[in-house]
């Protein structure tokens, strides 16, 4: 599953000023997760809210046995049987695999399991290896058909090639976001920021109306780089500099990678965070745009449009979508907003 912790609360801290509210942490999806919540019900809002994401975790991991995933990837050819919701997560992977032309890429769990990012066992395969496993990453052999064989009702299967596996680590957490979300405003919940392993997702503003504060981590260490103002979004980063292993010849592999060559990603950026409604869509679009690269990413985001982004480059260089020029707040001069 994919692990970050690029975004920082820089002003997480509030006094209620008498509205009652609740502040839970715990350990789900593979993560360490945080739900601070104001309202009568934010109690209730948030035991509900851990209970769902540890069932998402039961469900969707690669590594437990007894999920959804672990049994599909046993047996791909047989598939599974999911019911609408995951159908809707499954089908959105794909679609976003489509859409950014194998960026995103929910099948590319041979290679990155070959390179030890699941066991923490890291080796970098021969050529022949990477070569082999290429022929079984290709999401578009994915098959996913509707099915009255089933104990759940609107029941779909999804089949497989043999050999191929599938990981929803580039989208559970924006997916687990966005019911979080929609718990908390079936309770009743108007204000609320979530922590969910550094996916980051507000809920209104703060109780006094104010947006909330976050803050964008420096990928070098040190102090945030910018900090962003939100209110009903969420803030999904990117980066190569979290999980990684250097091998004996002292070159450095990140865990995330390209579906063309098998490969972890080598260009020009450091770090994508991105700003968007659909914490769905923001997890998919920071892995596909660090993919992509800042040319191709800054591309897509033209002839998409529909999020923002901040993009710190290796040369330590900033860029903003013009979206976000009255949210940021920069703390470096070295940074240019991007305009269509």
């Amino acid at each position: 599953m994919k692990r970050f912790f690029e975004v920082c609360f820089v002003c997480l801290a509030f006094v209620s000023c008498g509205i009652k509210s609740d502040v839970r942490s715990f350990e789900a999806m593979n993560t360490f997760m945080t739900v601070r919540s104001f309202g009568k019900n934010s109690v209730a809002a948030n035991s509900l809210i851990q209970n769902r994401m540890e069932s998402y975790e039961r469900m969707l991991s690669v590594t437990n046995d007894g999920s959804l995933l672990f049994r599909l990837n046993e047996n791909p050819e047989e598939g599974i049987v999911v019911d609408g919701e995951i159908f809707k997560l499954v089908d959105f992977a794909l679609c976003m695999a489509e859409k950014t032309s194998g960026a995103l890429n929910p099948v590319l769990y041979p290679v990155t399991k070959a390179w030890g990012f699941t066991s923490e066992k890291y080796r970098v395969p021969e050529e022949k290896e990477i070569s082999a496993l290429l022929e079984v990453v290709d999401y578009r052999k994915v098959n996913v058909s509707v099915t009255s064989d089933s104990e759940i009702n609107d029941g779909f299967r999804i089949r497989m090639d043999k050999g191929m596996m599938m990981d929803l680590g580039a989208v559970a957490k924006g997916f687990a976001g966005d019911r979080a979300v929609e718990i908390l405003s079936e309770n009743g919940i108007t204000s609320a920021l979530l922590d969910l392993g550094g996916n980051i997702q507000a809920l209104g503003g703060k109780p006094d109306g104010t947006p909330w504060s976050v803050g964008i981590k420096n990928p070098w260490g040190g102090e945030p780089v910018c900090g962003i103002r939100i209110k009903d979004c969420a803030v999904v980063t990117s980066g190569g500099y979290e999980r990684f292993f250097t091998d004996e010849k002292g070159k450095r592999y990140i865990h995330i990678f390209d579906s063309r060559t098998g490969y972890p990603v080598e260009n020009d950026i450091a770090a994508v965070s991105v700003i968007s409604s659909s914490g769905l869509y923001a997890d998919s679009l920071s892995t596909s745009l660090f993919v992509m690269g800042f040319e191709k990413a800054v591309s897509f985001w033209k002839s998409s449009g529909d999020f923002d982004f901040v993009i710190i480059k290796n040369s330590k260089e900033i860029f903003y979508t013009e979206g976000l020029k009255d949210k940021i707040f920069l703390m470096t001069e070295n940074a240019s907003c991007i305009e269509k």
